[in-house]
């Protein structure tokens, strides 16, 4: 596929599918990314000073978001996916130009014999999505404590508690040393609630099984008594 800027790597995230997914950086504080960069970009010198930063921006491609005509009002989640807003009153994947942007901590730069690779979390982004550029995150000016934020004034906030069935805390038990804080990070994804917002005001669907591929397994859960039941870790081929 060709894009009209050249990509300098390739960001490898837990996300293995748009389902699930973070709708906005930092709600998934522990889940990790890799950015790997192609062999043009993998120069020692290009990230010289970069570890001084605890946060960088990262400039992606919505990969699997390209198309040849864009919406110009989209409905978004934060409003229970009844009401359209200009889609650039939005973070819609489905943009003009199918960029996108978030900022991410920055927990490590690994200088190996292939070049440099920079160990990120907080990330909210498809697995093997081509990065177009990095740049530190400065707070000074990039925080702007009085900004306003429209129709999202506040984190969301689904009211589910989350629990594990015995077998799921089994398996995750069992993944602690490959994947540290499993655990957290589904909580974290499923607290977020990341079903259509028409859902959002649904809190029971016992009979309904939900699937959302994270890692190298499937994760299943089902909303129940106001609450999120994780039921199973189903390792994928």
């Amino acid at each position: 596929m060709e894009y009209p800027f050249k990509p300098i790597g390739t960001l490898h995230t837990c996300f293995k599918e748009k389902f699930g997914i973070p709708r906005q950086m930092n709600l998934v504080e522990k889940a990790p990314g890799t950015l790997v960069f192609h062999p043009e970009f993998a120069r020692e010198e290009a990230v010289r000073e970069l570890s001084g930063f605890s946060h960088i921006w990262l400039i992606f491609v919505f990969h699997r978001a390209v198309t040849n005509t864009w919406p110009v009002m989209v409905r978004p989640p934060r409003l229970g996916g009844n009401k359209r807003v200009g889609v650039f009153a939005s973070r819609s994947p489905f943009r003009p130009n199918s960029l996108g942007m978030s900022a991410v901590r920055l927990n490590s730069v690994e200088i190996s014999s292939q070049g440099p690779i920079l160990h990120l979390t907080g990330v909210d982004i498809l697995d093997n999505t081509p990065v177009l550029d990095i740049k530190p995150y400065l707070p000074y000016s990039d925080s702007i404590p009085q900004a306003t934020g429209g129709f999202a004034p506040t984190p969301p906030d689904s009211g589910f508690h989350i629990n594990f069935s015995d077998k799921a805390l089994g398996q995750c038990a069992l993944l602690d040393e490959e994947i540290p804080d499993l655990r957290s990070i589904i909580t974290q994804v499923l607290e977020n609630d990341p079903r259509p917002g028409y859902c959002s005001n649904i809190k029971d669907e016992p009979d309904r099984l939900y699937g959302i591929r994270l890692f190298d397994f499937d994760l299943k859960w089902r909303v129940i008594n106001g609450g999120i039941q994780v039921i199973a870790l189903e390792h994928t081929q």
